[in-house]
């Protein structure tokens, strides 16, 4: 009896640590050592904001470490990521839906009329290229449409 209870608890902490590991892969992980080349990129456009530091990889396969700064800009939260070089290579804030352009809107309202917006984002790449992407949620999956500057459909990504 204590033999078979001894197995069962070691075995549900085997699994228990599996799906531990399994939600930290690919997540963002607050990070206190941000490169100082980051931080002083971040602080030459953002001096009087105080962020909240994560990383994460991404990339193909995963293999590049970003850091994310995460804050709030007058009443918008945003973000800014940054390559180890400290190179900016995107920014994002949330918008409100009234912001989004109008073809955006009108494309939404047609093809996802029943589908709440959980989350919608102004979008500027390293290249200043303005992408606007609205998160909703089909079949408990979040799902992103992106949009261009003007409101064009670009193409939708599961999160």
């Amino acid at each position: 009896m204590k033999t078979t209870l001894k197995r069962t608890l070691l075995f549900v902490l085997f699994i228990y640590g599996f799906a531990t590991q399994a939600q930290n892969d690919g997540a963002s992980r607050i990070e206190r050592n941000v490169p100082l080349v980051v931080i002083e990129s971040f602080n030459a456009v953002f001096s009087a904001k105080d962020p909240v530091w994560f990383t994460r990889y991404q990339g193909k396969d995963n293999q590049e470490l970003v850091y994310v700064a995460k804050f709030i800009l007058g009443n918008r939260y945003c973000k800014s990521v940054y390559d180890f070089n400290g190179n900016q290579i995107v920014f994002a804030a949330t918008v409100d839906y009234n912001e989004l352009p109008e073809g955006a809107r009108n494309y939404m309202k047609e093809m996802y009329p029943s589908f709440p917006i959980i989350e919608a984002l102004m979008v500027t790449d390293n290249e200043k290229v303005v992408t606007y992407e609205i998160g909703i949620y089909i079949d408990n999956q979040y799902v992103v449409q992106v949009f261009s500057n003007d409101g064009d459909f670009i193409k939708n990504t599961k999160a």
